[in-house]
């Protein structure tokens, strides 16, 4: 008796993570080409971490066009927001736009530049990494 409650548990386990896992896809099915993301925002590869004193991780936002797939991800806690995939995309398009990087501006005006465009010019901790289309990678981070 005690086999078959232990493997119905387990199978339901099994059942739930797999469910769980399934939820937190943050790969796209409608994704851009690399070619029209690069002329469109300037780089491939997106990855932002925001801490405010009220809110660790107040915004998370990614967005990285690999090989074989593309991927987005947006939080932003200020507003209760929590995007995967497509919906994610959808919400950072606009910002990314506007932002209108380029390799060649220094680290503080990039650096205001995104944290205004997110919303969040009082940070603690400011972290971003961006891939540019010719394949540079930069680091800007702060910390007040």
């Amino acid at each position: 008796m005690k086999k078959r409650y232990a493997l119905y548990g387990s199978s339901l386990l099994s059942i739930a993570l797999f469910l769980g896992a399934c939820g937190d896809n943050e790969e796209m099915e409608n994704a851009p080409s690399a070619d029209d993301a690069q002329s469109e925002f300037g780089f491939q590869a997106f990855d932002l971490d925001i801490d405010t004193a009220e809110h660790k991780d107040a915004i998370d936002a990614s967005f990285d066009i690999d090989v074989s797939e593309t991927e987005a991800e947006y939080e932003n806690k200020l507003e209760s927001k929590k995007l995967v995939g497509d919906e994610a995309y959808e919400a950072l398009k606009p910002i990314f736009k506007d932002l209108a990087l380029t390799k060649d501006m220094n680290k503080e005006e990039t650096i205001e530049k995104v944290s205004k465009a997110f919303g969040v010019e009082d940070y603690t901790e400011f972290e971003l990494e961006i891939e540019f289309s010719d394949g540079d990678t930069q680091e800007f981070t702060d910390r007040k």
